[in-house]
């Protein structure tokens, strides 16, 4: 209490940011679950397409979850112990449709495999229905592996080879070593990954709207209960049981690998390299990893080509037509890029205090501030977009068809994004910069504004862009709150994709693509002289 009445700032600053999240975080999902009645959530065990949509939703988590984590795990053992040739080609391909719009999967393997589809009519002569959950299957495997991998491989790559190589000159096999040794060390991540691949999965949006057909799963139906029906409590039952399975993977992903992500691991370097794999082994590994290259590589293939073709499965002659799109819709891409930028830099500047106060002040109110600010992590986008479009369509905060609910919505979105890199930087750096800068008589603010904000400017950099990425390729998010005038590039190319117009929606998607890749370049650029590079 003494600590508190000396300096009430930390304080202050935690109640105004507990208040601040509550409003758009909290009250929006209270607003959506508390909108329907007992009666209504009874629907979800009475009405069978909703039950069965449940059920799909938890079938293609399980068969996504496992397939998504095989691949991941191919890659990252190829990456980060086989030694395989284009390693560098490798890592690349697997981090490429994280900054992709979250349907572009699905599109690529209509316009590949699908009754017009470039291999499956031109190329083998048959014609494959891709729509379906066994379509959705390789679509959500294809686009959420990455997920997946990004934490597996960072597991691998701090397991020194050290203990393998003690268990190889004991007498150890291969497959003994594999087993008994690497494996068990590689438990967190595979357990991460497959949890992180699973929540993306759950709240999958994009991809089961255009390719699931017949196959309807949670977010598709509520997103037809709002949109075609104007049937607001059902949607809101159908969001608020989405919400009950991604909140316990969000606790066992949080209870599994939430310690690993926030802290930074630190001793003495080894020398040591990992004994060679045997031949037979490493070269299937490279096989495995050059088909699933070779198939990400058509999929963005095929739009940049299909951007540029008259009528998708009938006149390919070469046209501009479809690049002038582009600029008719130059306002919804404008909105892409202003709300994406806004919103990105609002919730790294949110995230700044809320980090320094998390790690650094330890207030009694640390833990709550530290919920809050991971809270919007667990909550599938479709959710909080209808928990912001049903919040703020009244008075005080009539919100509803105004860029402002636009940007709020996608800054809140992304502030466990920003959170999470923000107090990672803060944990590299050690508490006795400021208490040296204390002692020498610099004041509080002097010392957060003169020591630590150049030191976590490769932090914010990096949650800035992978912030900004995350929002230009947003749906979710967005669908229920965009109005004619608030329109984005996502939205469009749902729209263009419902009415079959794929070489509009192709050049659409990879202009939203062009404008991503040029975005993380500039920021490599911008932080090549940090030490911390951009974590997708």
């Amino acid at each position: 209490m003494k600590r508190t009445r000396r300096n009430p700032l930390p304080a202050l600053g935690s109640a105004a940011m507990i208040l601040v999240t509550c409003l758009f975080v909290v009250w929006p999902l209270i607003k959506v679950a508390g909108y329907s009645r007992l009666d209504d959530y009874r629907k979800l065990f009475t009405y069978s397409s909703w039950y069965h949509a449940a059920l799909n939703s938890l079938f293609m988590t399980a068969v996504s979850t496992v397939s998504c984590t095989l691949i991941a795990f191919l890659f990252a053992y190829a990456v980060a112990r086989a030694q395989v040739p284009f390693r560098k080609l490798f890592a690349s391909i697997a981090l490429l449709p994280i900054v992709s719009p979250p349907f572009i999967v699905a599109l690529s393997y209509i316009l590949l495999f699908g009754g017009q589809g470039i291999i499956s009519k031109y190329v083998l002569h048959v014609h494959f229905d891709i729509y379906g959950w066994h379509g959705l299957w390789l679509v959500q495997t294809i686009t959420f592996f990455p997920y997946a991998y990004a934490v597996i491989h960072g597991v691998m790559a701090s397991i020194s080879p050290e203990l393998e190589n003690a268990a190889y000159n004991l007498g150890a096999s291969h497959w003994q070593v594999f087993r008994h040794v690497y494996l068990p060390l590689c438990r967190p991540g595979l357990a991460g990954g497959a949890l992180i691949a699973a929540m993306n999965v759950l709240a999958d949006f994009g991809n089961p709207i255009i390719i699931a057909g017949n196959f309807h799963v949670l977010p598709t139906e509520a997103y037809m209960q709002m949109s075609g029906m104007y049937d607001l409590p059902s949607a809101s039952v159908l969001s608020t049981a989405l919400l009950v399975p991604a909140l316990a993977l969000f606790v066992l992903n949080r209870a599994w690998v939430g310690r690993r992500s926030y802290v930074t691991v630190t001793g003495k370097a080894s020398n040591s390299y990992a004994f060679a794999l045997p031949a037979a082994v490493k070269w299937t590994l490279f096989a495995g990893c050059m088909l699933v290259t070779a198939l990400v590589i058509a999929i963005y293939g095929v739009l940049f080509y299909g951007a540029f073709a008259k009528t998708w499965g009938y006149d390919w002659s070469f046209t501009l037509k479809n690049v002038h799109y582009i600029f008719s819709k130059s306002r919804e891409m404008t909105n892409s890029l202003e709300f994406a930028l806004v919103s990105s830099l609002a919730a790294a500047l949110f995230s700044l205090p809320l980090a320094f106060i998390v790690q650094r002040r330890r207030t009694r109110m640390y833990r709550l501030l530290d919920a809050l600010a991971i809270l919007p992590g667990a909550v599938p986008g479709i959710f909080l977009g209808l928990g912001f479009a049903v919040a703020f369509n009244e008075k005080p905060l009539l919100l509803s068809g105004t860029p402002a609910i636009m940007i709020l919505a996608l800054m809140f979105w992304n502030l466990p994004t920003c959170y999470s890199a923000i107090l990672a930087g803060l944990a590299q750096i050690s508490g006795s910069l400021e208490e040296a800068s204390l002692n020498l008589g610099a004041n509080r603010p002097r010392t957060f504004a003169r020591i630590l904000l150049p030191l976590l400017r490769g932090p914010f950099l990096s949650a800035v862009t992978v912030s900004f990425l995350r929002s230009v390729t947003c749906l979710s998010v967005v669908v229920f709150i965009y109005s004619a005038r608030t329109s984005v590039g996502t939205v469009s190319i749902l729209g263009l994709v419902q009415n079959g117009q794929w070489g509009s929606a192709s050049a659409l998607t990879a202009g939203l693509i062009v404008l991503a890749f040029a975005v993380l370049a500039a920021a490599r650029l911008l932080m090549k002289k940090q030490a911390n590079p951009i974590q997708l």
